[in-house]
């Protein structure tokens, strides 16, 4: 141990060496390698600390799959709500956060609203109508701390797992921190990760080569803690590359098949509470950098329908209408992908005669300098988009 080291260093290695959890121990560790000295001396022992960090982690990984497979079998499927409708947006909050009411406010739903706790005992589905499509919003049981280790709480973050878009529901009558502490921690503890990016790392198994690692200068990190990581776990043969800039969270993730990526956003409700104001201000302050926040009031009616299409915006889909010449557009439009093209319109109307058969395609557009124009199969489609097939 050098002998130079800050009163401070000392401390917080005296706390880590005498913590006992695991997760916890990883945090104290973490906060005595951001206090280590930076001289040539310290070199080895800051080593040596990474690896047993590296160590730790894979610990801590290890266990969490071991508990993930003892609970595997306890029905937290049972409770997945079927998708209907162009998109599926859960929403997910504290209990008496607004849930309910947000939902009545915008469908012909009557779910229970109440003062007392959990008064949605499980996932709940209703429709949305929007224009000419539908959507589906889900109510998912108010989250508490531990609501994920709970059987209820399995079966209904098993549906967020799997939903387009995550609609945090957050109080402005209540403690915005707290909410979010709450919340955040419950999905993180599910693995469900909100807007991050899953391409960050790509992780790919291998024969032969040893641990390959590409793209270092993207890692947010010491890139010897990744292959002390990788040792630990006893992975031998790997290609991990770093295609944009990633943390060392992220690696774990992308080497865990069980980790979701969902689409994420706020829906703040109450904006008519006393001191509401003030909470929206603090809540943009410190969350608008990750999601889009939309405040409402439900007792006022305010921006409701902004929310709405809000909800629309973040499936990330657009609207295609067919169009016979001669003839009225379609009424109901087909739905797609954002980033869809012609070829994908076409075969949802008819592969055979309009894909293999395929002799050209007219777009028409009312909101552009062209407003008609002859395109061919890979030509990017627009929400809005009317849409004329011929075929050979």
């Amino acid at each position: 141990m050098p002998t130079n080291v800050t009163p401070e260093f000392d401390k917080q290695r005296i706390i880590y060496e005498e913590t006992e959890d695991l997760a916890q121990r990883i945090e104290e560790l973490e906060k005595l390698l951001s206090l280590a000295p930076r001289h040539k001396g310290a070199e080895r022992m800051v080593g040596d600390y990474r690896k047993k960090l590296a160590t730790l982690k894979a610990q801590l990984e290890k266990k969490r799959e071991q508990e993930k497979a003892r609970r595997g079998g306890g029905g937290a499927e049972e409770g997945v709500v079927r998708k209907e409708g162009a998109g599926q947006i859960c929403l997910i909050g504290i209990t008496n956060s607004g849930k309910s009411s947000v939902i009545n406010s915008v469908t012909n739903a009557q779910l229970d609203v109440g003062s007392y706790p959990f008064t949605t005992p499980i996932p709940t589905p209703a429709m949305l109508t929007l224009e000419d499509i539908n959507i589906q919003l889900v109510e998912i049981p108010g989250l508490f701390k531990g609501s994920h280790e709970t059987g209820i709480g399995r079966q209904a973050l098993a549906v967020a797992r799997n939903t387009d878009c995550i609609a945090l529901v957050i109080d402005l009558s209540q403690d915005i921190d707290a909410q979010m502490q709450t919340i955040l921690g419950e999905l993180d503890a599910a693995r469900i990760r909100l807007n991050k990016e899953k391409s960050a790392v790509r992780v790919e198994r291998v024969g032969l080569g040893g641990h390959m690692i590409y793209g270092a200068q993207n890692f947010e990190g010491d890139i010897e803690e990744v292959k002390e990581y990788l040792k630990a776990r006893r992975i031998t043969n790997i290609i991990v590359r770093f295609q944009k800039p990633a943390t060392f969270e992220q690696l774990v993730d992308a080497m865990d098949s069980s980790v979701a990526y969902v689409r994420a956003m706020i829906v703040a409700t109450k904006g008519d509470a006393e001191g509401s104001q003030g909470r929206f201000k603090e809540l943009e302050k410190k969350y608008s950098d990750r999601f889009d926040i939309i405040p409402i009031s439900v007792e006022r009616k305010e921006n409701l329908d902004g929310m709405s299409w809000a909800f629309y915006h973040h499936l990330d889909i657009l609207r295609v209408y067919t169009k016979i010449p001669g003839k009225k557009r379609e009424k109901k439009p087909i739905v797609l992908p954002e980033g869809s093209v012609v070829e994908d319109a076409a075969r949802k109307v008819h592969k055979e005669l309009f894909v293999e058969r395929f002799r050209s395609a007219v777009i028409l557009r009312d909101n552009d300098k062209i407003k008609r124009r002859t395109v061919g199969l890979n030509y990017p489609l627009q929400d809005g988009d009317i849409l004329q097939l011929a075929s050979r």
